[in-house]
């Protein structure tokens, strides 16, 4: 049942923008429950799924979410990435790993907790959720925040971290990300006999490149040192001609470690611009995409809850950490303030050629999702 119902939301393309037809699989899945779906298209096209159900009287809605886009296919493959084909217990196919065997988990743990009857008096509100949009601008997850999977008490996202090691922890700490837009305004002339009367926009834009190195980056004993990287410089002539460039933007990407902010940051490289007395205008944003980091505690009743769920369904205990990386948590627990778990299945080659998940991973992690929310209900 795990292995057909994941090859045949392979088999659907879902590379963002595209994200319809996997969304109303979701939808048929629901309604096979004797439930409706809540059906929100967030941009023309582009709906995210959802359903919540009472089952018993405890307070506290769970919700088990993930998101139905994927990127778009690596060069290279040896095989058709919408062809699922299984090797040595390994599915391989396009968001197999990232995240369609997530969505799987996620998906068959709302089922039992539903099918389990005998459970209900002992539970509270529980929830499925599929998003659009996470690899580019997390629009899904944002909407969701704005609907009733807002008041989520404890938030189960199936990414494909198992908590198996220092490599593999399970995210209690993310980065954030600030997306700055840097516009660099000079002033035209003629770049052969005059070029000193001019303002060379491309020349400062260069020096604040340059000068980056010096930002004052946070760090965090979970993931170490922040990052940035300068994504892009557009300056200069469209068609050749002999003038001084008066314009000229850089984009660069930033992390954000947690007690970090946005607006912080953007104060930071405004004063690091200041200090350079550029004779150009220059301007500093913070642009879409962009991100809060979060951190979540050890003593949190829903990381309690989750721990002792892998510790009696693994037989082991979790490796806790932090990864730099973004996932739709940053929005539900960085700007939304709910409380997040990032557990899922196991594999390798994300946005890669050749995306597998290890099969007997699955089962497992749903039995640890439908513990950790009976768990957290009884807490």
């Amino acid at each position: 049942m795990i292995r057909s119902f994941l090859e045949s939301l392979v088999r659907v393309d879902s590379r963002l923008p595209h994200e319809a037809a996997i969304a109303r699989v979701f939808a048929d899945r629901i309604r096979a429950l004797g439930l409706e779906p809540e059906w929100e298209e967030v941009a023309p096209g582009r709906p995210n799924v959802a359903c919540a159900v009472r089952l018993g009287p405890r307070p506290g809605l769970v919700t088990f979410s993930g998101h139905l886009d994927t990127v778009h296919a690596a060069e290279g493959w040896s095989s058709d990435p919408f062809d699922p084909v299984v090797r040595d217990g390994r599915l391989y196919g396009l968001g197999a790993l990232d995240m369609k065997a997530g969505l799987v988990a996620a998906f068959l743990a709302f089922e039992r907790l539903l099918a389990d009857r005998s459970r209900h008096d002992q539970l509270g509100t529980v929830g499925f959720a599929a998003t659009v949009d996470e690899e580019a601008y997390g629009t899904g997850a944002k909407a969701l925040m704005a609907s009733q999977f807002g008041a989520t008490d404890l938030l189960l996202l199936t990414e494909p971290f198992h908590g198996t090691g220092p490599d593999d922890p399970i995210p209690l700490v993310m980065p954030g990300k600030v997306l700055y837009r840097i516009t660099v305004r000079g002033r035209s002339t003629h770049a052969l006999s005059h070029p000193e009367r001019g303002i060379n926009a491309v020349e400062d834009a260069s020096r604040i490149v340059a000068a980056l190195e010096r930002l004052p980056l946070g760090s965090h004993p979970s993931v170490g040192r922040m990052n940035y990287s300068t994504l892009k410089i557009e300056g200069g002539y469209r068609e050749y001609s002999v003038v001084v460039p008066e314009h000229c933007q850089v984009i660069v990407t930033r992390l954000l470690a947690p007690g970090e902010t946005r607006p912080g940051a953007v104060a930071e490289l405004e004063a690091l611009v200041s200090s350079l007395g550029l004779a150009s205008t220059v301007t500093v944003e913070a642009v879409p995409p962009s991100y809060e980091p979060f951190e979540l505690h050890r003593d949190h009743p829903g990381t309690k809850a989750f721990e002792a769920a892998y510790r009696a369904r693994l037989g082991r205990d979790p490796v806790f950490g932090g990864l730099l990386c973004i996932t739709d948590g940053n929005i539900y627990q960085g700007e939304g303030g709910i409380p997040t778990i990032i557990f899922g299945p196991r594999g390798q080659g994300l946005h890669e050629k050749d995306e597998y998940v290890e099969l007997d991973s699955i089962p497992p992690v749903i039995d640890v999702l439908v513990d950790t929310a009976i768990r957290f209900w009884q807490s």
